[in-house]
């Protein structure tokens, strides 16, 4: 019989992963034709994928061990490529969308399938000693699936920060700023599943407190970011980003991205 906290993992894992995939869906209707849309969709869908597998495991693992395993692996390549998809999003809106092509796309592309190789392998689905099981959170597959992961997305948020920081207009800056706030918050989810990791070496503490709090954090940044895609914009923003290319032009990177996430 499944254990109560595999039960939560199911449950809370796979609801989280649904609506990660209808905030994707959301991000590609609000303009599917563009660059930026694509590449935040794309993510948010990889990073519902992964939820939802791994939520999928913990009840699969009671009839099929090796099936739950796959599964692991399916889940580990879509967080990994889905962190590195927000990651390319970024520099498309710090250098603008004119700048992802495939001197962009091939490193990233070949960094996220190495990471994944090395984390499928590293990682697994095992007993934990009470009658359920988890994933190994063996060193090498956490740095993988995690660390590495979280390094990136930190470059991604502070090439926003630059961004934000650069740019002049009210209306931008706000935009902007929801992205700077959705990115930290993501963050805040991985951090708190390292450190659940951690204390869990040193502490008893309930296994329910950091994956709770992660999986808000999860909820709660792409929610942020769909806000700043939707924020009102105004014609005033355009004219003063027109007028920073000709007159500024050590800021056109930073206009530029700040543009890309217009209407």
């Amino acid at each position: 019989m499944i254990t109560t906290f595999n039960l939560f993992t199911v449950i809370s894992w796979i609801v989280t992963g649904v609506i990660s995939a209808i905030l994707s869906s959301l991000f590609l209707l609000k303009n599917p034709g563009k660059r930026l849309n694509q590449l935040f969709a794309v993510g948010f869908l990889l990073w519902s994928f992964s939820m939802i597998f791994n939520g999928t495991i913990f009840s699969i693992a009671y009839h099929s061990l090796a099936i739950a395993n796959a599964l692991r692996d399916i889940a580990v390549v879509c967080g990994i490529f889905s962190g590195f998809s927000l990651f390319v999003a970024a520099i498309g809106i710090y250098f603008g969308p004119e700048s992802l092509n495939w001197k962009i796309y091939l490193p990233t592309i070949s960094i996220s399938t190495i990471l994944s190789v090395f984390g499928a392998l590293n990682d697994w689905v095992t007993t934990d000693g009470l009658g359920g099981y988890k994933t190994t959170d063996n060193l090498a597959g956490k740095v993988c699936v995690q660390i590495i992961s979280l390094l990136f997305v930190l470059v991604a948020n502070v090439l926003l920060l630059l961004t934000y920081r650069a740019s002049e207009n009210s209306n931008a800056k706000r935009r902007i700023g929801f992205f700077v706030i959705g990115y930290s918050t993501i963050l805040m989810g991985v951090f708190l599943f390292i450190l659940d990791g951690i204390f869990d070496l040193f502490l008893e503490i309930s296994p329910f407190f950091f994956p709770s709090l992660a999986l808000i954090t999860w909820v709660t940044g792409p929610i942020l970011m769909l806000i700043g895609f939707h924020s009102k914009s105004s014609q005033e923003n355009k004219s003063f980003i027109s007028k920073q290319l000709e007159s500024k032009e050590q800021f056109k990177h930073f206009e530029a991205g700040s543009a890309v996430i217009e209407k």
